[in-house]
């Protein structure tokens, strides 16, 4: 886990909802809101390939950066009043500046919408890196999405695969789930089977994979679940129950390659919950 303080939220036009989520977060962790809008300066925001902005163009684009910021801040002052909210316009390439940030955070927030948006979002190639390059947890958090009353009371789902990959998962949902005062859901979801060996080595992949982290975690109720599913399905049918989803990445046979693979699109494309991508050192 990182150990940084900050939380950051990447703000732009889909961050509202992740703005929200952030801050509150942020006030469970004791921890400041940094609210970074990166201005990344591409062909398509001028008249054309090769045509050089002019200065009312840089103009427009700060305002816009600007009023984005403020937007999100009086939104995060909204949502969790007490915390200290700190904004930047930065500019640079959007990847390798959030990626920068990610050595120091306590964890990097960003936004996602749905149809084509919430495809570009989660699939293209600004939230992929940072979910497989992040050094600090990384959370989408879908916008426009309606907040249930009780979804504090909820309980924090996590993948488990049975590899060192879902170590730093695990920890992440049992801190998150110890701020928030909630249980934890350990999921373990390998193919269907009909033999009753395969279920108790299920069941001992689980034991083994939580071993020691109750006692690290007294004060966290941890509930174990197997599934006889592809794991992106069975996550998906569970996450409607539960207030984040926490899934490792990186590491053959880690949850990276079944959430992030091309058949497991339909869990990124269909998940109402705020998602957590943990990262392995």
């Amino acid at each position: 886990m990182s150990t940084g303080e900050t939380v950051i939220v990447a703000v732009d036009e889909s961050a509202g909802s992740a703005v929200a989520w952030a801050a509150r977060t942020a006030a469970l962790h004791h921890a400041p809101l940094h609210l970074l809008r990166v201005l990344e300066i591409t062909p398509d925001q001028g008249l054309g390939l090769g045509t050089t902005l002019t200065t009312e163009d840089y103009t427009r684009l700060e305002e816009h950066g600007n009023w984005l910021l403020e937007t999100a801040a009086a939104e995060a002052a909204k949502a969790a009043p007490d915390i200290t909210v700190t904004t930047e316009l930065a500019s640079g390439t959007v990847v390798p500046t959030l990626l920068e940030r990610t050595h120091s955070a306590r964890m990097l927030v960003a936004g996602a919408r749905g149809g084509g948006t919430l495809r570009r979002a989660l699939l293209g190639s600004v939230s992929s890196v940072l979910a497989r390059r992040s050094h600090c947890p990384f959370v989408v958090v879908r916008d426009g999405v309606p907040l249930p009353p009780d979804l504090p009371t909820r309980p924090i789902l996590v993948g488990v695969d049975g590899t060192k990959v879902s170590e730093p998962a695990i920890e992440a949902a049992l801190e998150e789930a110890s701020v928030r005062g909630v249980a934890v859901i350990a999921l373990h979801a390998e193919g269907s089977s009909d033999d009753p060996e395969m279920d108790a080595l299920d069941d001992y992949v689980l034991a083994e994979s939580l071993a020691g982290w109750q006692e690290r975690y007294p004060n966290v109720r941890i509930d174990r679940e197997t599934a006889h599913d592809r794991p992106e399905r069975s996550l998906l049918e569970m996450s409607t129950a539960t207030q984040l989803l926490v899934v490792g990445t990186r590491g053959r046979g880690g949850f990276a390659a079944k959430v992030f693979g091309s058949t497991s699109q339909s869990l990124l494309l269909s998940v109402q919950t705020p998602i957590m991508i943990a990262p392995t050192p």
